[in-house]
């Protein structure tokens, strides 16, 4: 009696201990590109992954890194299950490790933008021989932005302030005569802000942000966490945290939307 006793406390145990394996969350980890300081990105992702938990029942995991050159090391490492990533490194991200693109912001195309204070330079020409304030010596819109000025045969030095919020700080201040930032996260800012600002010039539109699974996730997953996001725009809550991002909505898309990316060849390094 005693071993029958023993046995089945034993399945009893080996049972329980299964039901709560089966019972946690599926943890997914979802690494934002570091536009902004780690604490402001937090504040405005931390609640979409929030969200994106709440909708799917996984436990959605807001991730960054340290800085841009440690993110696309991540990335190429595939140390995050999803990522939000800027479209010339999607291209890389998509060739190495293999992320594909299941969503991008809707209506919301990227654009490279200089901004001067509303009292500075009235012309880029103005810009020569100064220094321009950048989120990082290897952001897109510091690379564009260093493209377009050589073009035309100015010479800049671009001086790097570790976030987008900190080129317009420095260029408010008046330390920097001009910044170079990204057209969203401009729009981001409040209109008495952005009031204080006058863009010098914007670059053509490329495609929007793009939002990419690894492929070590399952199919099932991806499917939950992309529908959860496309549905975000029908509801108040999901609207009010895009709004905040100034994204008016999440659209579906695919890995040929970028090809426009591999044509161009930017070369980001």
């Amino acid at each position: 009696m005693q071993r029958v006793l023993k046995c089945l406390m034993l399945l009893i145990c080996l049972a329980s201990t299964s039901f709560t394996r089966a019972a946690e969350p599926i943890v997914i980890s979802f690494g934002i590109t570091p536009q902004q300081s780690p604490t402001e990105l937090a504040k405005l992702w931390g609640p979409i992954c929030q969200y994106l938990s709440k909708r799917t029942g996984y436990q959605v995991q807001f991730k960054t890194s340290k800085d841009l050159q440690t993110f696309w090391t991540d990335t190429g490492d595939g140390v995050f299950d999803f990522i939000y990533i800027n479209p010339p490194r999607y291209v890389n991200a998509h060739a190495t490790p293999g992320y594909s693109a299941i969503a991008k912001d809707g209506d919301s195309p990227l654009v490279s933008i200089i901004v001067v204070r509303k009292d500075g330079p009235k012309s880029v020409e103005e810009l020569q021989g100064k220094k321009l304030a950048v989120h990082n010596l290897i952001a897109l819109a510091a690379l564009m932005a260093q493209a377009h000025l050589q073009e035309k045969g100015i010479d800049i030095t671009m001086t790097a302030v570790s976030s987008h919020d900190s080129v317009y700080r420095t260029v408010e201040k008046g330390l920097y005569p001009a910044g170079a930032s990204i057209l969203r996260i401009f729009g981001m800012y409040d209109p008495a802000t952005q009031a204080q600002f006058r863009v010098l010039w914007k670059s053509d539109p490329l495609p929007p942000f793009a939002y990419a699974a690894h492929p070590r996730v399952s199919l099932k997953v991806i499917d939950r966490i992309q529908r959860a996001m496309l549905e975000m725009d029908g509801n108040p809550e999901g609207r009010a945290l895009l709004a905040a991002l100034n994204i008016k909505a999440i659209v579906a898309a695919k890995d040929s939307d970028y090809d426009v990316m591999r044509k161009m060849k930017l070369k980001l390094e």
